[in-house]
């Protein structure tokens, strides 16, 4: 059998071109170009993508990074206000608290006093301040502070510590009927020192009584009292970083028995607490007694009012001097009205303070000259001219065997000079056991005088 095989060999090959290669190279490189062109467009393409995209995400990246800030802001702000939210109200919690307690220092006297004062008018407001020793058993200042809210007026009118009063017979009914002792000087029942009366209340009724004594010696209507002692005016002084004050003298004085050391050197200086309680309790050396005491206390007072008033002195320390407002004093003034005359003492000018002294004479008591004082109340407090000048009537200067009537005027300030004796009174050392007993105190004389349990 026959192979079936086809002969190719008698076939010739087609001839290539003579350019083929060259087209076939050529073609590969274009092939080869596009290929780069379009792997390089495709790689712009894509970098652009994530350029942008890397700026989109950036950019919402920024702006989340800003919303987690502000929320983190608002967190902390709303701690912030939630913070404040609570210290406010934990501090007006503890301010409504200080204010009830010092409400609640008030006395809760039983005692009422019949006797009948001028009714004062409603823009008058009459205040007794008592400024008490260590103890708080003696009333050494005795000031009466009329405030008339027309005319933004403060007049200021001391009362000497060592004045001869006799107790009411309302006052006397009460301390018999609660079994307490009954002062006695000679001869007349009920009779003590202006200053003793604290003492002799008791418990409970001090400040009632002196406001009473005070009511009837001086024939006027006192609304509210404030008490404050040594202590508390040593730290008032000392929250005001000081009061510059001219001491007008050398004042040297030393009582171990009381712990009581003086020395002041004269000239303008800034006194601090303890240097300002030298000052105000000194009177020994001076020829006029208590009743210079008082004059260099009353220029004390306007110089802490005029520095009050006159600088940042009131704001740098408002906290502190609130604070021993409400922890150092006594009174039985609302903390509505207290509230409600702040606007007018606010105004208040300082050079519109004028300060007196109850005009009289005497040694170891004093003795107010009642026609005198009747016209020193009836203008400073009523408004009523006297007859002649202010100054005539408080300055007429009469030299006598009982004494002599000098008046300062700085500042608006009447003084009045007594002449120096010894203190007959007994002592009242024993009155401070009476507090809370129903017994009646037995007194013992002593050969002290008053200089000695008072404050200097």
């Amino acid at each position: 059998m026959k192979e079936n095989r086809i002969d190719y060999s008698h076939r010739s090959r087609k001839s290539t071109p003579p350019n083929y290669h060259h087209q076939q190279h050529k073609r590969r490189q274009e092939e080869a170009y596009h290929a780069k062109r379009h792997a390089e467009e495709e790689y712009k393409r894509h970098t652009e993508t994530q350029r942008k995209m890397g700026a989109r995400m950036q950019r919402n990246r920024q702006m989340q990074a800003e919303m987690r800030r502000k929320r983190r802001t608002g967190v902390i702000l709303l701690f912030v206000i939630l913070v404040l939210i609570g210290i406010i109200g934990f501090a007006a919690v503890k301010l409504y608290a200080s204010l009830k307690q010092w409400e609640s220092k008030a006395e809760q006297s039983d005692f009422v006093a019949t006797a009948e004062t001028p009714a004062e008018a409603d823009e008058m407001l009459n205040i007794a301040i008592f400024g008490t020793d260590k103890d708080g058993f003696r009333t050494d200042v005795n000031i009466i502070a009329s405030f008339h809210t027309k005319d933004q007026k403060l007049s200021l009118i001391s009362v000497p510590r060592d004045t001869r009063v006799t107790m009411t017979d309302d006052m006397i009914s009460y301390l018999e009927e609660h079994d307490r002792t009954v002062p006695e000087r000679n001869g007349v029942y009920g009779q003590c020192k202006l200053t003793e009366v604290h003492a002799y209340a008791g418990e409970g009724n001090r400040c009632t009584f002196s406001v009473a004594m005070l009511e009837s010696l001086l024939n006027i209507d006192i609304d509210y009292y404030v008490k404050i002692d040594l202590d508390a005016f040593k730290e008032l002084v000392d929250a005001m970083g000081g009061v510059e004050f001219n001491v007008e003298e050398r004042l040297y004085y030393s009582d171990p028995e009381q712990g009581l050391y003086i020395d002041l050197y004269p000239g303008l200086q800034t006194l601090d607490g303890e240097k300002a309680e030298m000052l105000v309790r000194y009177r020994s050396g001076y020829a006029q007694g208590d009743i210079k005491r008082i004059e260099v206390q009353q220029a004390f007072l306007q110089a802490m009012i005029e520095q009050l008033s006159s600088s940042d002195i009131l704001l740098k320390n408002l906290d502190s001097l609130i604070k021993i407002g409400l922890e150092k004093s006594e009174t039985n003034m609302p903390l509505s009205e207290a509230l409600h005359y702040a606007p007018y003492v606010a105004k208040l000018n300082p050079a519109t303070v004028t300060m007196d002294t109850v005009p009289g004479e005497g040694g170891a008591y004093y003795d107010l000259d009642e026609e005198g004082t009747k016209t020193l109340i009836d203008y400073r407090i009523y408004g009523i001219e006297p007859p002649v000048s202010t100054e005539d009537i408080y300055t007429d200067d009469t030299n006598g065997s009982n004494g002599t009537n000098n008046t300062n005027s700085t500042n608006g300030t009447s003084s009045y000079s007594h002449s120096d004796g010894s203190d007959d009174s007994d002592s009242l050392d024993d009155l401070q056991n009476q507090q809370n007993d129903t017994n009646t105190t037995t007194y013992h004389n002593t050969n002290r005088s008053s200089d000695s349990y008072d404050t200097q």
